[in-house]
């Protein structure tokens, strides 16, 4: 019996690693590392990424008296979640049956597959710093305007552009096009096979997770509460300065119906290409990251109103209105450039001699998985756990961006 029993559970963790292989499709196109498991121990799970430098364009021959762009060392920090787990049991008659082994391994891959594409999506979900709200459904058109945004921010690659659309809105832009005669094949394809080509210079992606970005509530009368903006450092205290996000203080008989996730405007405020600093004419579009329900809201990104590191064309006024975009509750489409968005995959460390079994591998998309199993002799139990550790970050909220359709 030993020796079959340990047969079966190599079958289920090779069906578990496969299945995690061809279950994830969101994760597949973020940018992955595995970080040293020694070290990520030592500094309590949490490492930092250096962002690039920007630099202010000064002219002229004789360039002697001009002043040196200080270099600032920005850093993202990365903190590595608590384990995802599946477990179950099986008992002493259940495990006669192999196929238990098999479909638990498919099971199992599945729903932790799942969990890594859902926990990833929903972070850009309520972190990306570009929203385009739509009145309506959600047309091929409206993908054009996410493309322009980003592009007008400057500092993007063309070849690494991808976006996830959900089933309902994907379902709208396959009507769209299939309306369009004129695109011939496509058209015909989007009628009778709902299939989407890439659109714009996106890589195209239909995807069945949903991350629901819920409706503000009643905010009305919200206003900046004192003029604001933010200088980037490198260290604040003894840790890197987290130059991605601010608090913004404001003011208003509603602040309290505020919550994580809201998409604003501030009046005034507009978004500036990243390396010529001209002005994008958009309003610049932030997020709430922490704080909500205050008059402190942590926000992402920063509000940089000078320097090379200058984002927007002037900094918060006092008293300027905010205008909330999440008007209705409905799944978000996302976005992003190469590189803004990271999963990083970390390890769980078992002993093999304490009395349990362990079986452990690395998957093609890079993650670490680890099956652990005992059986008692009295109870006659067999229990089973798969574990895998992950974190999942915005590294760049200006090139990550979801479009919300079906708006007020």
């Amino acid at each position: 019996m030993p020796n079959s029993l340990t047969k079966d559970l190599e079958i289920m963790f090779e069906n578990l690693i496969e299945g995690f292989d061809h279950s994830c499709v969101i994760s597949k196109e973020a940018t992955t590392s595995f970080p040293d498991p020694t070290s990520m121990q030592r500094s309590n799970d949490v490492f930092y990424r250096p962002q690039n430098y920007l630099f202010n364009v000064v002219q002229g021959v004789d360039i002697s008296a001009q002043a040196d762009t200080d270099l600032i060392q920005r850093q993202v920090p990365t903190v590595f979640r608590t384990p995802d787990n599946v477990r179950y049991s099986l008992n002493i008659l259940e495990s006669r049956d192999p196929l238990h082994m098999e479909r638990a391994g498919r099971g199992m891959a599945l729903q932790l597959a799942g969990q890594v594409d859902v926990n990833l999506y929903n972070t850009v979900a309520q972190q990306a710093a570009i929203v385009v709200k739509k009145v309506g459904a959600l047309t091929w058109d409206d993908v054009g305007t996410a493309e322009a945004l980003l592009l007008s921010r400057g500092g993007d690659s063309i070849a690494g552009r991808k976006l996830f659309m959900n089933p309902f809105d994907y379902k709208d832009v396959v009507k769209d096009l299939g309306n369009r005669a004129y695109l011939g094949d496509m058209a015909k394809d989007a009628y009778t096979k709902s299939k989407v080509p890439d659109i714009q210079t996106f890589s195209t992606f239909r995807t069945d997770n949903q991350s629901t970005l819920a409706a503000v509530g009643t905010v009305t009368g919200t206003t900046v509460s004192g003029a604001q903006s933010f200088t980037p450092t490198a260290m604040t205290a003894d840790l890197p300065t987290d130059n991605r996000r601010m608090t913004l203080v404001v003011a208003g008989a509603n602040i309290a119906n505020t919550k994580v996730g809201d998409a604003f405007t501030i009046a005034g405020v507009n978004a500036v290409h990243n390396i010529d600093k001209g002005d994008t004419g958009q309003l610049m579009t932030f997020r709430i990251i922490s704080g909500a329900g205050t008059a402190n809201l942590v926000i992402t990104p920063a509000i940089i109103a000078t320097g090379p590191y200058k984002n927007v064309t002037i900094a918060a006024p006092n008293a300027a209105a905010i205008t909330f975009l999440n008007t209705v509750s409905r799944p978000v489409n996302a976005f992003w450039s190469e590189g803004a968005v990271a999963l990083d995959f970390g390890t769980t460390r078992w002993e093999s001699n304490a009395g349990v079994k362990v079986m452990t591998a690395t998957t093609k998309q890079g993650v670490p998985i680890a099956m652990v199993y005992s059986q008692g002799n009295l109870n006659g139990q067999l229990q089973v756990r798969a574990v895998v550790r992950y974190a999942t970050t915005v590294l760049d909220p200006e090139r990550c961006g979801v479009i919300i359709a079906n708006q007020t």
